[in-house]
């Protein structure tokens, strides 16, 4: 399907209504046959992940299809509490109303997923939007369209009723029709187009949940466990090839350690099976990797293979531009300031990584850097912990996944306020209501002297 017809929000808008009405505990319900699913019919998700992809079926597994896995366990178990409407506490002066907040629905979400992780960042960030009493319509990536199908099949066969879990393919085009039909927006990808889906989306007015590009950087200390730090550089660098926003960057790595850490690097990127890598999946990236490598080798870098650049700077754009692809900056520092002034000199900030024996030491660094999320003697960890928000700073993007918030975010809270009682003071009105009179007057300015002075 090239274009987004109005029969698709249509349906998507009738079978909100009913949905609304369903018991969260009912929703639950459904999302545990959709999670059983799932494990039962892993093989053929992964088949479809990797024919959109090309990655490794322990990728798909490992990381795709188990995130999604815990995305529905989590709210499943905790979408009840967390959407629970909840009294409101009244000042003394106000002890005559009620007050309770609600979580109602925006309606209809969009989601416009990446080519990256095609199942669980379309179908995992439905999830929650569901469960939140919405419909939703995704528009996976061009370049990867079966995953989310898949994902939309097998929901339905576990009972999610018609209407609620809608595909469409097409490019930007379809993307930008669907900003303008739905309620909310969530989009992930680059930051330039993530600017575009805001502007377009605030124009509108419409709520906007972005996860945008990531420039990880990984600040190796002096005491760290070299084979470890390398180890998790060489997977958190060419895992997919380095098509995940929160793969490693760049890394820093103090000068007393450089030459044992790179060696080792290295080595065993060296010894990389070519099957574990995957195929570039964006048409444009192959072309932006070359266009980094080549003005950082202009300023003087040296390049080992696989795509480990060393004598780097910060005047060359491969320590500025995402690159989302296998290739690896590595550079020198001489102590901790350096590094933290290194590791923040970066628009974006979704992800970092700080090795150390020492972790209170890590701890203290961590709460410096820049960045959404930061993983401790570990890297790309932070994504899967769904009981804590995830989300970027500065030009990374805007709300979070996983934990309360991300459930929270696919509702508008609705404030309902009403009186229980009249004041003994007056009849029929509050004593602030007309007529105004000099006695009111008098009166408030005692209850704000007893209450606030």
């Amino acid at each position: 399907m090239g274009t987004l017809n109005q029969p698709i929000i249509d349906h998507a808008r009738a079978a909100q209504k009913e949905w609304a009405a369903v018991s969260i505990t009912e929703r639950a319900r459904w999302l545990k046959k959709f999670q059983k699913l799932i494990v039962k019919k892993q093989d053929e998700i992964i088949a479809a992940i990797r024919e959109d992809t090309k990655k490794p079926a322990i990728e798909a597994l490992g990381i795709e299809i188990a995130t999604v896995l815990m995305t529905a366990d989590y709210y499943r178990k905790k979408a009840k509490k967390f959407l629970k409407p909840r009294r409101a506490q009244t000042h003394w002066m106000f002890k005559n109303k009620g007050v309770r907040v609600l979580h109602v629905p925006h309606g209809v979400v969009g989601i416009l997923g990446p080519s990256n992780l095609p199942f669980s960042l379309t179908i995992g960030d439905a999830i929650p939007a569901l469960m939140a009493g919405n419909a939703v319509v995704v528009k996976p990536s061009e370049h990867t369209p079966k995953s989310a199908e898949v994902g939309a099949k097998l929901a339905a066969e576990a009972g999610l009723p018609a209407g609620l879990l809608q595909i469409i393919q097409g490019g930007g085009e379809v993307g930008g029709q669907l900003i303008e039909q739905v309620d909310c927006i969530f989009f992930t990808g680059s930051t330039a187009v993530g600017r575009k889906v805001a502007a377009k989306a605030g124009e509108l007015l419409k709520p906007c949940i972005l996860e945008l590009g990531g420039k990880a950087p990984m600040i190796v200390l002096e005491d760290a466990d070299l084979a470890r730090a390398a180890r998790a550089c060489v997977w958190g660098r060419f895992a997919h090839s380095g098509q995940h926003c929160i793969a490693v960057e760049r890394v820093y790595v103090d000068q007393r350690i450089a030459p044992a850490f790179l060696d080792e690097v290295v080595r065993l990127a060296q010894e990389l099976n070519p099957q574990n890598l995957s195929p570039l999946t964006a048409p444009k990236t192959a072309q932006h990797i070359k266009e980094l490598k080549e003005e950082a080798l202009t300023k003087g870098a040296k390049i080992m293979e696989p795509g480990i650049l060393t004598n780097v700077n910060h005047t060359m754009r491969v320590m500025k531009e995402e690159s989302f692809g296998p290739l690896l900056p590595i550079m020198a520092f001489g102590n901790e300031a350096e590094a933290l002034k290194l590791a923040n000199d970066s628009t974006s900030g979704l992800s970092a990584v700080i090795f150390s024996r020492d972790r209170r030491r890590a701890l203290r660094i961590a709460k410096q850097v820049e960045s959404g999320n930061v993983s401790v003697n570990d890297v790309m960890d932070h994504f899967m912990i769904m009981d804590a928000p995830f989300g970027g700073w500065k030009l990374s993007g805007l709300g979070v996944r996983h934990s309360r918030e991300g459930l929270l975010q696919f509702t508008r809270p609705q404030t309902i306020f009403w009186h229980r009682f009249s004041l003994p003071i007056v009849r029929h009105r509050e004593f602030w209501w007309f007529p105004y009179t000099a006695w009111a007057q008098k009166l408030t300015r005692r209850l704000i002297r007893f209450f606030f002075g």
